[in-house]
Formats: structure tokens, sequence, C-alpha cells
């Protein structure tokens, strides 16, 4: 669709870009990223013919861009750039009503009934027909910009060329403009060249990526590109971590600032207050933890402050536990944003905690145990449903500082422990005799104040993996057997 090859050009005789190629196949949404300085906008202006080309060519469909009249270059081309400023006072369908123009016929150039009904289209979609007798200088900047949008639309144009064109949008319309470009991108075969300063919206919503540092191109690909943290960090000058988006396979990024690198003084012991009686255990820290758990609430990695465990009866039966389990912190003033929740039948007035410190690392690990409902994982036998006391939750919080790997290994290294406290304790899963791995809604926590140097490993093999194993194993034993002298067993 467009390519540019060789091309060098810039400001007066001061070259910007400096030999870049570059292609563009048709259909495809393509995003330019970089800082500012990077030349981004100088390119942009380029292939818009708003600068001159000193060395190289820009072809359009294998024809030098150049070359076209401007009648011919605004039937295959619109551009919406950053700049608003309209110089004289249309209304807002006047605006839109310019887009029509290279697809006018005769001298008089009327609108035909087509071109009114693209007018309507375009109007419609961009959500700005009520605005279409108001001044276009009395509308706010995003809502020029969707007008603006309708009218580069309304071109009915193969390339559309854009510059930072969420620039004036909140949220919600940077999310509609995108979406509305994506729907004619694929239905209608529109091939968009955007710059884009969001790393993230570009990582959902192009196909291909450039990245421009100091008027070159330093990578082009698809966005898996933005996965290389050292190459983001070397152009941005930022420490970048990348992370998968949790429902669409694209990466997305976090931008670390300096202030929150300097590391506090604290001792462990005083970061936290417990609360217990028989209705929920609360530990509260007063700084976030990175987690890892299964919790009701709380799931999934996280950074929290609040840790629960409420007390349900042995014949609890909710449709909505999650809900519950906030109704429940609700009432207790703890915010479940900031929170995991657990549920157990167990007493809480059994449980078990253990502080210490094992090879200079400071752990707590509280458990709360019954293990009516033990089960043998690997026993194919469907279990009946019971109403026993049958839960295992484990709360493990370490002043140490996990990569999201070591999180799954210390989460792997405190279930092995837990497996290892029921078979020495010979808990068998009554349907197959045989012993148990666990209960049929065991709950696990595992969390860190994310302080000292960062450690990537924290299996069997590792001296904090072996610190979670052998505390998490103490507490589980000690909390099955109150269980078990209960007589519940």
């Amino acid at each position: 669709m467009i390519k540019v090859d060789h091309l060098v050009g810039g400001y007066s005789k001061t070259a910007i870009i400096n030999g870049l190629d570059l292609e563009i196949e048709k259909g495809e949404f393509f995003a330019l990223l970089g800082p500012n300085g990077s030349g981004k906008t100088t390119l942009f202006k380029l292939i818009t013919g708003q600068l001159p080309i000193q060395k190289g060519e820009i072809l359009l469909d294998g024809k030098p861009i150049s070359s076209l009249s401007k009648l011919e270059k605004a039937k295959k081309v619109a551009v919406l750039s950053q700049e608003v400023h309209v110089s004289f006072d249309y209304t807002v369908e006047e605006i839109i009503s310019l887009g029509r123009y290279p697809h006018q016929k005769g001298i008089l150039k009327q609108l035909s009934k087509k071109d009114w009904q693209v007018m309507e289209d375009v109007m419609e979609i961009t959500n700005v027909s009520h605005y279409r007798k108001t001044q276009f200088r009395m509308i706010s900047g995003g809502e020029k910009q969707r007008v603006l949008l309708a009218k580069a639309l309304a071109q009915e144009p193969e390339l559309l060329l854009l510059d930072e064109p969420t620039n004036h949008l909140d949220i919600k319309h940077t999310f509609h403009m995108l979406d509305l470009l994506k729907e004619h991108q694929h239905s209608r075969g529109l091939t968009i060249f955007a710059i884009l300063h969001d790393l993230n919206v570009a990582s959902l919503y192009a196909d291909q990526v450039a990245l421009l540092h100091n008027g070159a191109l330093l990578d082009v690909g698809d966005v898996n590109t933005l996965r290389k943290e050292d190459q983001l960090e070397k152009v941005y000058e930022v420490e970048i971590n990348t992370q998968t988006h949790p429902t669409v396979p694209k990466p997305q990024l976090l931008m670390t600032p300096n202030h929150s690198l300097t590391e506090e003084l604290f001792l462990f012991k005083d970061l936290f207050k417990i609360e217990q009686n028989d209705q929920f255990i609360h530990v509260h820290f007063n700084k976030a933890l990175r987690t890892i758990s299964n919790g009701v609430v709380g799931e999934g990695i996280q950074w929290v402050k609040h840790f629960c465990n409420f007390h349900v009866e042995k014949d609890y039966n909710c449709a909505e536990p999650t809900k519950d389990v906030k109704i429940r912190m609700e009432k207790q003033n703890i915010p479940y944003e900031q929170a995991v929740g657990m549920m157990t039948a167990a007493k809480l007035k059994d449980m078990v905690m253990i502080q210490k410190e094992i090879d200079g690392i400071s752990i707590l690990v509280i458990v709360t145990a019954g293990v009516g409902n033990a089960v043998d994982i690997t026993n194919g036998t469907k279990k009946e449903q019971t109403s026993k006391v049958g839960t295992i939750n484990t709360m493990v919080f370490l002043d140490a500082n996990f990569s999201d790997g070591a999180l799954v290994n210390g989460h792997m290294s405190a279930t092995e422990a837990k497996v290892k406290a029921l078979c020495d304790l010979q808990i068998k899963d009554p349907d197959s005799n045989t012993i148990a791995t666990g209960t049929s809604t065991d709950a696990l926590l595992l969390a860190l104040t994310q302080k000292g140097k960062q450690t990537s490993y924290a299996g069997s093999g590792t001296v904090v993996g072996k610190a979670i194993g052998r505390t998490v194993y103490e507490a589980t034993t000690q909390a099955i057997k109150k269980y078990s002298l209960q007589g519940q067993l």
C-alpha cells in the first residue's frame, strides 16, 4: 500500500529522518511509536507532503506520492493531525462536508444524495450528529477531534494518516474512536498509519508497530515487539515491565517511577496487626504486599493490604460466595479492592500462627484446617457432596522480594509442604482410602513485602523455598492435630 524508500528529510537543510525504509501492507493498522524528538511528526509531515523530501521517495500503490495530483491524493488518502484549528466559522456539518469534495463532480461541486448519506453515516458512527448545526469553534477539543475524524472518514479513503488521534479524548471516546477505526479496517480494508504515544493502546489496536529513535527505525514488528523491555528502556529512559493483558493475547506495559525505587527501613513485625474472633481473622499490613492466591476475593497476582479468613457454617451453600465475602468485608470496613478473602467452616480459635526467622528470612504463616472433605486429587471417583468441615486455608507472609516466577515457585513450595503434612499424618480420601493431597476447597496465599534484592526462584532447592516449606509444614501439622483432637475426623 505505502512504501518509504531510503527517505531523508527534515527542516531546512537539517535532516531529521535519515535513510528510513518502511513498508505498510494494505488493510494494516500500523502504529509509529517513539518519544518526543524521535522524528515521528517529521516523518508524518514528509508522508503527508507538509515537508519536502530531500532524498528517497514515498510510494503509494507503487506510484510516487509526489506524482499524484491533489485530487487524486484526496481520493486515496485522508489525514487527521493534532491541529484542530479551522480558519473560518464553519458549522460541524459544513466541516464534514469538506470530506466529500474529492468525490463531487461538475463545476459547482454540489453535494449529491450519496454525499449526504455518507455524511449522515459518519456523523452517526462518530457520535457528532447532534452538533451538526453547532459552530465548530464552540465545541470542546475532544468533540473537534471526533468531527475531524468524521470529515476524514467522509472522504472514504484507502489510507488514513493519524497524528495522535486520541490526544484530546477521554478513555471512553479513545476506545470508541479506535474501535471504530478497527471496524473500518476490517470491513472496508482501510489501511491506517497512526502516531501513538500510549504504548498500551498501541498494543491493543495495532497489527504492526515501529519504534523510532533519533530519526531511525530501531525495530519493526508485531505488537510482541513491545515485550522487549531493554529496548524500550533505552528509547524511553524509564524502567519498564511487560505483562500480558488478562483477556486478550497482547502485552501491556508498566512504567516504574524513580521515587518508588527508594526502599524504606522497617521491621517486619511492625508492619502488621491481627484481629481474631469467632467470625473472622483479619491481618492488616500498613503497606501493600505482592500476592498470589486463589482466595474467593483477590485471586491471582495482586498488591493488597488486607487478608481475611471468614468463618461459615459447615452446611454453608451460597450461589455467590464472592459477593458474600465482599459484604462481610464491608461490614468490617475492610476495602475488598485491597484484600484477599477466604472462607472456612473450621473454628477460627483453632488457627495456628507461626512467626519466625529462618536463615535471615522473616516469615509468618497462619493456617486453619479441617480435613473432613479430604481428597486424593489422583482419585477419579466422583466425590459426593458432604457437609463436613473440610478446608485447609493457608496464609504465608514473607519479608522478601520475589519475581512473578518466584511467586509461583513459592506457591508450589507451600503446596508441597501441605501435602507432606497430610501424608505424614495419614489423612486419607474416604472414597479411595488413599493418602489425601488436600481438600476440595483449599485456599493458599503467598504475600511478599518486595523489599531487598529480588530473587527469581523459591522452589524446594532454595533457602527461601525450604523456609516456606518448613514453616507451612509445621503450621499445617499443628492445625490438623487441633482439628483431630476435637474428634472431628
